[in-house]
């Protein structure tokens, strides 16, 4: 077999291992799982404060070793961790047992994140993929996490329908295991690779990022704060639904719905921005989830799930946009770091804010969170948004997502 046919195979297995990775049927209801153990909402989202902490101290350093040693075996150490810790919900009871839990999953997430990203557009370059090939590679992986997000929530529903939590969990620490045997197929691409010099190599790449390109730094900026927008929906939608009445067994279909519209809007988020233009895409984005919460607060049941679909279109679409924007920008030889770098940005930010948030809903309820925290995206918008549309005029350019060819050949030289 050709070197070329066996790289090929490296895009479909990679989107699988990706698809299994996030295929978590326990996600839709994880909030009342959560505290079926006995956890408080500021307990929720200490957790998740938690697994944020260690992908704050690890994703660096973790997505810098795939840089260094290379694609394939970091995810293979990645995936096992994840399978491991997958296993550790059928003994967990308790805050402690789940933060185990949450610690296996934010070093296997800090293994994996960068390193599958890198891999598949190393891959595409090393198959002679065109430039618009390469800019779909972000969209594909995002469009596999996404609907696989969205086939676990209706899993998720299928399986409450007929039986509970134990059953629920024995599928989840199944499918956890899968990626390890999709894993080992995968080749390692041809690339250039880090030298042994770590300090210097690290002074460079954040030396790079900051100082390149307004757009560069802003959208760094974006991926580490914007997205905190959207994510914080995500621990509150299912709280939401159990204070409006509905049914546990309805979550699932629900997230799955939600989930696919995320997919759908990452498939074609630069479709999107070709039809709208990039200065108009970022501002959607921006205001989105402002809407999303003040809608979630302002109408009902059917209401609030149509208002919290403007978080979901709005992932989609920025996290893509945003994400390839990075990549296209940044060279072969450390682009696992600075995916990584932009993880670490979000996850320290989540870290500082994420158990406030929990904290505000214990202390002033559903209502309060939720207009604080359309205040807050706007603020977001306003100081960090509207400058990235500012640069992206300044420079002239077609999309945040693209780059004139002389940057093109500067970065990758």
């Amino acid at each position: 077999m050709t070197d070329n046919n066996r790289l090929s195979g490296n895009v479909a297995r990679t989107l699988w291992v990706g698809f299994f990775q996030v295929f978590l049927v326990i996600m839709p209801v994880a909030v009342p799982f959560f505290q079926s153990k006995g956890l408080s909402m500021q307990e929720v989202f200490s957790l998740q404060a938690l697994f944020g902490l260690v992908v704050l101290l690890t994703e660096v350093p973790l997505g810098y070793l795939a840089d260094l040693l290379g694609r394939k075996n970091t995810l293979a150490a990645g995936v096992i961790i994840a399978a491991l810790g997958h296993s550790t919900l059928l003994i967990a009871e308790g805050f402690w047992t789940l933060a185990l839990f949450e610690v296996l999953l934010g070093l296997s997430h800090s293994l994996i994140s960068g390193a599958d990203l890198a891999l598949l557009y190393d891959t595409e370059l090393a198959l002679g993929a065109d430039e618009e090939d390469q800019r779909q590679v972000v969209g594909k992986l995002y469009g596999a996490r996404t609907f696989s997000e969205a086939l676990a929530g209706l899993a998720c529903t299928a399986v409450l329908l007929w039986a509970n939590y134990h059953e629920l969990i024995i599928v989840q620490v199944v499918v956890g295991w899968i990626p390890v045997f999709v894993v080992i197929s995968l080749v390692e691409p041809p690339g250039q690779r880090l030298d042994g010099d770590h300090t210097a190599n690290m002074a460079h790449i954040l030396r790079y990022l900051w100082q390149h390109s307004q757009v560069l730094r802003l959208v760094l900026l974006a991926l580490s704060i914007w997205s905190l927008t959207t994510f914080y929906a995500v621990w509150l939608l299912q709280k939401l639904w159990q204070i409006q009445g509905v049914e546990l067994a309805h979550f699932g279909w629900l997230w799955g719905g939600l989930t696919l519209l995320a997919a759908l809007a990452g498939r074609w988020a630069h479709k999107v921005e070709a039809a709208l233009g990039p200065r108009l895409l970022l501002l959607l984005i921006g205001v989105a989830p402002a809407v999303g919460y003040v809608g979630m607060e302002v109408f009902g049941v059917v209401g609030g799930v149509l208002a919290s679909t403007t978080f979901f279109i709005a992932r989609g679409l920025g996290l893509v946009v945003l994400r390839d924007a990075l990549n296209y920008r940044v060279p072969s030889q450390f682009r696992a770091t600075a995916n990584s770098i932009a993880s670490f940005g979000f996850r320290g930010a989540f870290v500082l804010t994420g158990p406030l948030v929990g904290y505000g809903f214990d202390l002033w309820g559903m209502a309060t969170t939720l207009w604080l925290l359309a205040a807050v995206t706007l603020v977001i918008c306003g100081g960090l948004i509207l400058p990235l549309i500012g640069a992206v005029r300044a420079m002239g350019q077609n999309a945040p997502g693209s780059a004139p060819a002389a940057e093109r050949v500067n970065a990758e030289s």
